[in-house]
């Protein structure tokens, strides 16, 4: 029955909301993308994104939406936000991690949950978002917690998945903002913002090293800088 609204009710809804944020953001933004195709000839890819402001997964929704199904890992204190509930719900978010209260038996059942969630998504043919930092950033650069372990989890169930990392550049607070002058005809000094989306496909990441080698490796592979910018 899941199945059945998700593809009647939900597709709808999804289209609804496809319009209204591509919308906002096709006024207020400039937006570039490369390495579209690469994820358009991909199937059950993990897109593994750098996490910059709290407008990125609402950017790449719309960016990609029209490309293929993309199911983003979002924290369950995110999801069961009763402002983000809904548009969660109706994305088919995929929650993750629990309250630090629980006992660990009920942590690591919530855990496996998700992650079978996650496996029956890629075995469909959808691709995961998952943003490896976690959060915003609240520095320069991408930084990913030694002990964080959700990338290196995914890829060591599933080996040989295709892996994309994806790259914004000009939508976080410390990053350069740069502004066409759309608006300028209404008498705005500032236009739209310029933002970059670099996808790139990755077949060296090695999910068999320790946590925190592989956690470097994929910061590394976040930081490396868009050739190109705007």
């Amino acid at each position: 029955m899941v199945r059945f609204i998700d593809n009647t009710l939900g597709k709808w809804l999804r289209h609804f909301f496809f319009a209204i944020v591509r919308t906002y953001f096709a006024l207020f933004y400039n937006v570039s993308c490369s390495g579209k195709h690469l994820l358009q000839d991909t199937s059950g890819a993990l897109i593994l994104a750098t996490h910059v402001s709290r407008f990125d997964g609402p950017l790449i929704a719309a960016i990609l939406y029209t490309t293929q199904r993309i199911r983003p890992v979002v924290h369950y204190k995110e999801y069961y936000n009763w402002v983000q509930w809904f548009p969660m719900f109706v994305a088919r978010a995929i929650p993750v991690s629990s309250p630090k209260s629980w006992p660990a038996e009920k942590r690591q059942a919530q855990k496996e949950t998700s992650m079978a969630r996650i496996f029956a998504a890629l075995d469909r043919g959808e691709s995961i978002l998952l943003f490896p930092a976690g959060h915003t950033r609240k520095q320069e650069p991408e930084i990913i917690a030694p002990h964080l372990s959700g990338a290196r989890d995914i890829l060591q169930r599933n080996p040989g998945r295709p892996v994309l990392i994806l790259r914004l550049e000009g939508l976080g607070r410390f990053q350069t903002a740069s502004y066409d002058y759309f608006w300028t005809f209404i008498g705005r000094s500032k236009g739209r913002r310029h933002i970059s989306v670099d996808i790139k496909t990755v077949d060296d990441l090695n999910s068999k090293a320790d946590l925190a080698a592989f956690n470097q490796d994929l910061e590394d592979k976040l930081n490396t800088p868009i050739r190109n910018h705007f």
